[in-house]
């Protein structure tokens, strides 16, 4: 128990499909996400898939995305340690520009799989490019996660103008060519917030995908990438037809944010001091009747708020996925 390798996540896709569900894999970039997904996971008796992107890691590591890459990981592996569910990681949204840091990754074996993004490459290219990660892992048993199709909006530092639906042939034909062993597929979502709006998905080509992909003996789990504006019903429809794995980010992002500005709207005035005293921020207000109150502004505290908005929200999602109560070790 604890961090779960590759093998072990391939078994829990097996069993996802088997049982007709599926994981939120959730992006963190420092503890205090992580911390409040641990706590929802481990109440819920759920397995937790946590996701490094390249922007996580040039961020935990002061702009060395090895350092950062490195810190993420050894943080997951160290924290999760003895905690009576599995915790996976996945690097989210590599591309060949990381090639690097893909081979350290899988060469130290720090994570259980790798998402290799060349989407933005032509058929041709993308499948070179993740065929060699296959390669690359062989032997390892760190799945490797590739991407066919284009998805929408900003994410972390992806970037599309356009969406481009995946080609159910086409998806034959990669996943054939490449090795995959996870397919991300794109049906109409988009990265970021979707300001509102109702998505509107292709479900049907998901199903189409799964179809042609099992009647041609290519069994792979399929991926949701940009799935924070899907509404509950959708993702139980893309469930029903083959998605495994949907990422959330942007939703996490928001949650932490709202966290933050509610708890210190709600103390500033313990943090900041009122007109006609002396901002002397250097000294700590050494003199006069006010000064700020340590139990307001203490990181701590908020650390501790956003855990529990972060726990809140994780419990919801994985509810929507279905992954509640389905450990390997249940």
């Amino acid at each position: 128990m604890g961090f779960g390798d590759g093998e072990r996540l391939r078994e829990a896709y097996r069993r996802a499909d088997d049982g007709g569900y599926a994981f939120m894999a959730n992006n963190i970039a420092e503890a205090n996400v992580l911390i409040g997904l641990l706590q929802a996971y481990v109440e819920a008796q759920s397995d937790l898939v946590v996701q490094i992107s390249p922007g996580a890691a040039k961020f935990a590591g002061a702009g060395d995305k090895r350092a950062g890459l490195r810190a993420l990981a050894a943080t997951v592996h160290a924290l999760v340690e003895g905690f009576p569910i599995d915790v996976f990681i996945n690097l989210d949204h590599f591309t060949v520009g990381e090639m690097d840091l893909i081979q350290e990754a899988i060469a130290d074996r720090l994570v259980s799989s790798i998402m290799i993004d060349a989407s933005a490459e032509t058929f041709d290219e993308n499948v070179r490019i993740s065929r060699n990660v296959v390669r690359a892992a062989e032997g390892t048993g760190i799945l490797i996660e590739a991407e066919l199709g284009r998805i929408k909006g900003v994410e972390d530092e992806i970037a599309s103008d356009e969406a481009f639906y995946t080609d159910p042939d086409e998806a034959i034909e990669f996943v054939r060519a490449t090795g995959a062993d996870l397919l991300a597929i794109s049906i109409g979502t988009q990265h970021g917030v979707s300001k509102g709006k109702k998505i509107e998905l292709r479900i049907d080509l998901a199903g189409a995908i799964r179809e042609r992909l099992r009647g041609a003996g290519l069994g792979v789990p399929l991926v949701l990438h940009g799935s924070s504006g899907v509404l509950p019903d959708q993702i139980r429809q893309v469930i029903d037809r083959g998605i495994r794995k949907l990422n959330k980010d942007t939703h996490y992002q928001y949650v932490y944010g709202r966290a933050s500005t509610e708890f210190y709207a709600e103390h500033a005035g313990e943090i900041v001091p009122p007109a006609g005293v002396e901002d002397d921020v250097v000294n700590l207000f050494p003199s006069g009747d006010w000064s700020p109150n340590k139990k307001a502004f203490d990181p701590r505290v908020v650390g501790r708020r956003i855990q529990e908005q972060v726990k809140t929200i994780a419990l919801a999602l994985l509810d929507q996925a279905g992954s509640g109560g389905r450990t390997l070790h249940g």
